[in-house]
């Protein structure tokens, strides 16, 4: 799809009006608008605010004015009720003067006159009923209404001698007011009955409502209850069924409701009248006050219409003309971030007058800050230009750098499939460029690197790209592969390139490296897991030797998962103490004295049986689990060593424990050893610690301060697998070491190399010309001791005289041997000790 059509980045309008357009922040709208709207927008929200208030307050008035009339509602119930209950109690009172006889009643008069004067009861005194109950409130009178469901009430008025009322709705209300009467000179209550509508009809009339009664009873009717009495019942009732619509019952109950029904207003208002729940719901037209709320409202519009009109009115007298001034300002001002200078200082034009105020001076100063950037913008391209290089370039040798190469290895995984078939990364690692750092200086470090990476660009094509990615790391960018060998040929230019010997100030060096090579043919695959994967090839070519590349296979990737779970396993292990020591004996030539053991690990894993050292030591000792593991050996080894003295009563003896790289550098070394000895009472010159020569030579500054700090405790140090590593003379000459063991590498072909035997010779000459003396590992024969014993070697080990020893074993041996230390005879000791371990 094309691009759509670049907008401009701003827009001149022309004429009177609005003027809008799209930009990169949004729609423009001039300025003086925004004045004029504000100002518009300022006095109608004042007025919105004063309208809103008034009406709030107009609002509250008529919520009062319904609260109003629904109190005096209330209350002219409530006197009309208590007015009513008092007319029926006066009755009872006129009743007994006229039926009883020198102030007492007989029953059988009671009869007589009420059955005879009935009639004139109902018409004159309005009665609904008339009943005399006895103190088993059975009935012993009844005339008229004689419905009776609430004992309860009658015993109270008995129980309190004191009349009381009630209203009793069934098919209708009625108004029942109960007197205590004593007939036959026992005590009665007279009920007298009478029709609630009594009590509403005048109610209606006075305050001009509509009144509906409803049972508590469901039924139908509107609510679905069922309507007793009601006022007017054909305009009500259809109200009623509008109003039920609209609004519950129960909320009725709780505060007056206002509604709009057939273009009214109606106020309504409802409150219980009988015991069971009858309700009594009053209505009321109130349509005046809503015609004076609309009126209020109207006159609020007019009031806003007003006040836009002189809103926008002094907004246009006061701030057009000058807004117009800002506005051509504002209309030149994009021309600053288009960077057209010369176009600015024309639409400006600015002509000084006879006074001169803040638009003028704006003006100015916009013309000051365009001829500023202008001469910004030139030094601001240079030094971006330089910024851009220094930020993707290497300071030191001028390569691209980290962040370079994650860009240039995009393009290329970008250029596979179009054309390149696949491409491959190298990644190269100096070998021992730290200890040229340490023992020559950084400067000299500095200027390998920087020939390393000319030596480097001279070695590849022009269309590969060679970064630094950091220290004497370099990586090789190579594109436009037509097979594998192509890369072969590349890697071989690098090593006779970099092996060219190179002189800096008084050193000659001779430069090796170690390249791990990855291809890919995916366009998908990230940066960082092609680095990863070649980081992974270096890491296996540096362990195959130095000057040597590997190129990247999956088994490198399972070999690290392998790594990783290893060292989770040897954490449980070291938790579980799963590892235990086997010792084997050290014995002097001289007289086959036992002098000391040295402490093998050996790990019994749950599931894989015995582990020997060579399937787990060499993977774990470059990580953290190494010098965990390390520590765990010397706390074994120094408590095995104090039990084996204790048991043999003797400690002319040592223990002698193999540290790693990694485990001697630490920087907590010395303390741990010296707690160690101290909690188990062991004397360090008993402790022979054996560092290989690969550990010392990587970091000699370090290793020498360490090896001082262990000889002042009183620690002997011993110089393990002599021969296999640099055998540097003038490195062993500066180490303070005791003992130099000769690798069994060189002791094996005693009998049939005589460049073996010279090579043992001339090393236990060198180990007694600097006063130290040696120990010859692997001894398997008789000849091998023999050859030994006669070139002066001083002590010895194998399997000739034991195999290691589990600690059952090394228990075993202790009983065998007295405190003089001498070994058993050989033959005898060997079947004593058995050689299940080798």
């Amino acid at each position: 799809m094309g691009k759509p059509p670049r907008r401009s980045p701003f827009y001149q309008p022309s004429g009177f009006g609005i003027s809008m357009t799209h930009s990169a922040t949004g729609r423009f709208l001039s300025l003086r608008w925004k004045l004029v709207l504000a100002t518009i927008s300022l006095i109608l929200l004042i007025s919105l605010i004063i309208g809103m208030l008034g009406l709030r307050r107009f609002d509250e008035q008529v919520e009062q004015v319904l609260f109003n009339q629904y109190h005096s509602l209330w209350r002219d119930y409530e006197i009309r009720i208590e007015s009513t209950e008092q007319r029926l109690i006066n009755l009872s009172q006129e009743f007994h003067m006229m039926l009883g006889q020198r102030g007492s009643l007989s029953m059988d008069q009671v009869r007589e006159r009420s059955t005879q004067y009935w009639h004139e009861f109902e018409l004159f005194w309005g009665l609904r009923g008339l009943s005399v109950y006895n103190v088993e409130l059975e009935p012993v009178l009844q005339q008229g209404h004689t419905g009776l469901d609430n004992d309860d009430w009658l015993q109270q008025i008995l129980s309190g001698g004191e009349p009381g009322s009630r209203i009793h709705c069934q098919l209708e209300c009625l108004f029942e007011v109960g007197v205590p009467v004593l007939v036959d000179g026992d005590l009665h209550v007279m009920v007298l009955v009478t029709d609630l509508a009594e009590v509403l009809v005048p109610m209606s009339d006075h305050h001009q409502v509509q009144l509906a009664l409803f049972s508590a009873d469901s039924g139908p009717g509107p609510w679905g209850r069922k309507l007793l009495s009601v006022t007017d019942r054909t305009e009500t009732l259809k109200l009623l069924n509008g109003l039920a619509s609209e609004v519950s019952l129960s909320a009725l109950a709780d505060k007056p409701q206002q509604m709009e029904l057939n273009g009214e207003e109606w106020a309504l208002y409802a409150w219980s009248v009988g015991r069971r729940g009858e309700r009594l719901l009053l209505i009321r037209n109130v349509s005046d006050l809503t015609m004076g709320e609309r009126a209020f409202i109207g006159d609020l519009l007019g009031i806003f219409l007003m006040a836009v009109m002189l809103a926008a009115g002094l907004g246009t007298l006061t701030l057009w003309r000058p807004m117009g001034r800002l506005h051509r300002l504002g209309r030149a001002l994009p021309l600053l971030a288009q960077s057209r200078y010369d176009d600015l200082r024309k639409r400006l034009n600015h002509r000084p007058g006879w006074t001169t105020d803040e638009l003028d001076q704006l003006e100015l100063t916009t013309l000051e800050v365009a001829n500023q950037l202008e001469r910004l913008e030139g030094d601001v391209d240079r030094y971006t230009n330089e910024l851009q290089r220094m930020a993707m370039m290497d300071a030191l040798t001028g390569l691209p750098n980290r962040a370079m190469f994650h860009h240039e290895m995009a393009k290329a995984l970008a250029s596979i499939g179009r054309t390149d078939e696949q491409i491959a990364l190298l990644f190269l690692d100096l070998d021992e460029f730290k200890r040229v750092n340490d023992t020559l200086g950084h400067d000299i470090g500095d200027e390998l690197l920087k020939t390393v990476a000319n030596r480097l660009q001279k070695s590849i094509r022009t269309m590969d790209t060679v970064c630094r990615l950091g220290g004497d790391e370099f990586t090789i960018i190579v594109r436009g592969l037509e097979s594998e060998a192509d890369i072969h040929r590349i890697i071989h230019q690098i090593f006779t390139s970099l092996q060219q010997p190179l002189q800096l100030g008084r050193h000659t060096l001779i430069i090796t490296t170690s390249i791990g090579v990855v291809f890919c043919d995916n366009p998908m695959m990230r940066p960082e897991e092609l680095l990863k994967r070649a980081d992974l090839a270096m890491y296996q070519a540096k362990q195959a030797g130095r000057s040597n590349y590997r190129v990247f296979n999956e088994q490198m990737l399972e070999s690290a998962s392998r790594r990783l779970m290893l060292e989770q396993d040897i954490r449980i292990a070291l938790k579980e103490r799963q590892l235990s020591l086997a010792l084997q004996p050290i014995l002097a030539m001289e007289d086959s004295r036992l002098v000391g053991f040295e402490a093998l690990i050996r790990w019994y894993h749950p599931s894989r049986g015995l582990v020997m050292p060579s399937e787990f030591i060499q993977e774990v000792d470059e990580s953290k689990e190494g010098v965990e593991l390390g520590n765990y050996v010397l706390e074994y080894a120094i408590n095995l060593l104090a039990r084996c003295s204790q048991r043999l009563g003797n400690d002319q003896f040592y223990i002698a424990v193999n540290l790693s790289p990694n485990q001697y550098m630490s920087v907590d070394l010395v303390n741990h050893l010296q707690s160690l000895l101290e909690r188990h009472q062991i004397q360090p010159s008993r402790l022979v610690l054996e560092l290989t020569e690969e550990s010392l030579i990587k970091n000699l500054d370090r290793a020498m301060a360490i090896m001082h700090q262990l000889k002042a405790m009183g620690v002997r140090i011993a110089i393990d697998d002599f021969g296999t590593g640099y055998s540097s003379l003038s490195y062993l000459k500066q180490l303070p070491f005791d003992l130099l063991k000769v690798d069994r590498g060189f002791v094996a072909d005693l009998d049939n190399s005589d460049v073996d035997r010279n090579i043992v010779t001339s090393v236990i000459d060198l180990a007694h010309n600097l006063k130290r003396e040696v120990v010859a590992e692997g001894v398997e024969s008789h000849d091998q001791r023999q050859f030994l014993k006669q070139i002066g070697c001083d002590f010895a080990q194998g399997y000739l005289y034991s195999p290691p020893l589990d600690e059952h074993q090394v228990d075993r041996l202790m009983d065998m041997i007295d405190t003089t230390m001498r070994w058993p005879e050989e033959e005898r000791g060997v079947q004593l000790l058995g050689r299940q371990n080798r």
